[in-house]
């Protein structure tokens, strides 16, 4: 998908009116900043209404806090490689 959309983004900038180029950037831009402030919305003052009825469970931010510790090991990389040489 994403190479379509690169080789179709390639064609657009090279064939396209600069007029429509400047269109399509601000729709971007405007279509993006307008998804942010919704999700924004969603997590400040939507989800917390919502939240009860859904009954998300007892002791959820205990577990996500132990897994982004689990996932926190797991991204550190060992680097005993960069004091030896191999020669």
């Amino acid at each position: 998908m994403t190479q379509v959309f690169k080789k179709v983004n390639k064609q657009w900038n090279l064939h396209a009116p600069q007029v429509l180029k400047t269109a399509a950037r601000n729709m971007y831009y405007n279509f993006s900043a307008l998804s942010r402030k919704g999700k924004k919305l969603w997590k400040k003052t939507i989800w917390p209404v919502l939240e009860p009825f859904f009954g998300v469970p007892e002791g959820s931010a205990a577990q996500k806090r132990k897994d982004a510790r689990g996932a926190k090991k797991k991204k550190k990389r060992p680097n005993d490689f960069r004091d030896e040489d191999e020669f």
